[in-house]
């Protein structure tokens, strides 16, 4: 039997600047009235400001209008960046980890989708050196060593890898250190699909074999073109895993509309990731 998942992505809602909260809405009435078995949420749930608990609070309360089962993994507005140069200077902590997992529960997790096993991972960790790197490596490694032959999808906030052979890494990818330790931790297993979100973009590709997926954001896109050659529509992704095979597409729920980051900024001084947007 078929086993059909939505992923929703960088949902950024905020109950004081309410940018993303009418899309979301239309994704959640859309999700509800064609209800799938599952739907993950990849990361920057709330606005931008990681410490806000106003807003961790009200993209929860918006969560729970979901009438079917979710989960849930942080992104880097949720919790802190990673890497040398997090963005705003706000990075990744264990405080700011566990107010989001008091909120949202789990920031990695394990969820069974016919033959394939859905796993949810913290992006954010790898390459950390925080604690709850290790802890989140052991419990991945027991995990793919039961899974057996079992195809695996991962879900995640960030895309996994440095565009550019010998380009430092950035904020728009995993560091090349996180990168590398993900690899270790995932050899091994069967991984058809790694399924992210943080670019605000819709694409697929190949890496190492394994296919690649960007959600794109509920809220809000960048103007211009993409340089990755992703599609900068609001929207969601939709997969549907039978036997070992597995298909998604990009779904446009009714009543979205494409939100202009640089508009809304705009609009709003205190919108302070838009001087970010417009280089992806």
């Amino acid at each position: 039997m078929a086993f059909r998942v939505v992923q929703l992505s960088d949902t950024h809602l905020s109950g004081e600047r309410a940018y993303g909260a009418a899309n979301f809405d239309a994704a959640v009435r859309a999700v509800n009235a064609d209800p799938p078995g599952l739907v993950v949420a990849t990361g920057d749930l709330a606005l931008d400001q990681p410490d806000n608990a106003s807003d961790r609070a009200f993209a929860r309360e918006r969560f729970e209008r979901l009438a079917v089962p979710w989960r849930a993994l942080p992104g880097n507005h949720d919790i802190g960046d990673d890497g040398p140069d997090p963005w705003m200077g706000e990075p990744v902590t264990e405080a700011r980890r566990a107010a989001w997992c008091e909120a949202w529960g789990p920031d990695w997790w394990a969820e069974d989708a016919g033959d394939w096993l859905l796993v949810g991972l913290d992006s954010l960790l790898f390459g950390s050196g925080l604690g709850a790197e290790g802890e989140q490596s052991a419990w991945l490694a027991r995990l793919t060593a039961s899974a057996g032959e079992r195809p695996l999808a991962v879900f995640l906030h960030k895309p996994p890898w440095v565009w550019d052979d010998g380009a430092p890494p950035d904020q728009k990818t995993m560091t090349a250190l996180g990168w590398q330790r993900l690899r270790d931790a995932l050899a091994g297993a069967h991984v058809r699909v790694l399924a992210c979100g943080h670019l605000h973009q819709f694409r697929s590709c190949t890496l190492d074999g394994w296919t690649v997926v960007w959600a794109p954001s509920t809220c809000f896109v960048s103007p211009g073109p993409s340089p990755f050659a992703g599609t900068k529509r609001v929207g969601a992704v939709e997969y549907v895993f039978e036997g070992a095979s597995v298909a998604w597409r990009f779904v446009r729920p009714p009543g979205m509309v494409d939100h202009d980051v640089e508009q809304l900024a705009r609009g709003a001084e205190s919108l302070r990731f838009a001087p970010l947007w417009p280089a992806l």
